[in-house]
C-alpha cells in the first residue's frame, strides 16, 4: 500500500520490521520499487530475495518481469525468465511469453524473438 503511494522509504520500514519475511513479503517491497520507477534497485532486490533462499513464485515472476518490461530491461528478462523455467520449474504462461517477446522486439531483437517462438513452439 505504501509503494503504491509514493511512499518507498515507508514501505521499506514495514518491510525491515517484518521478522518472518516470505516470498509474499519480498514482491511486495520489490513490487513497490517498480510502481515508483526504481527498476534496478527492484531487479537488485529480487537478485537479493534469491541469495537469501526465498523462493519466488509466479506472481514474483509477473511482477519482476513486469518491472524488466516498464523499464527496457531486456537482458536482465531473458536471465529471470530462464531462471523462472529452469531453476524454479514455474509454469510459463501467455503474459509471460509476451513480456519478452515484446522486449525483444521493442529493443530491435527480432530476430531473437523469433527465435524464442520458434524454440517454445509458440508460432500458430
Amino acid at each position: 500500500m505504501y509503494g503504491s503511494c509514493g511512499l518507498v522509504h515507508s514501505a521499506e520500514s514495514v518491510f525491515n520490521a517484518v521478522p518472518a519475511k516470505g516470498s509474499l513479503t519480498w514482491t511486495a517491497i520489490i513490487e513497490a520499487y517498480g510502481y515508483n520507477s526504481l527498476w534496478q534497485d527492484a531487479i537488485k532486490l529480487f537478485d537479493e530475495m534469491i541469495s537469501r533462499k526465498f523462493t519466488p513464485n509466479d506472481f514474483t515472476f509477473k511482477v519482476v518481469l513486469s518491472i524488466c518490461d516498464q523499464a527496457g530491461l531486456t537482458d536482465d528478462a531473458c536471465r529471470i525468465f530462464e531462471l523462472m523455467s529452469k531453476r524454479y520449474k514455474v509454469k510459463i504462461s501467455g503474459e509471460h511469453y509476451a513480456i519478452i517477446i515484446g522486449l525483444l522486439n521493442r529493443s530491435g531483437r527480432t530476430t531473437a524473438a523469433q527465435r524464442f517462438i520458434d524454440m517454445n513452439n509458440l508460432s500458430s
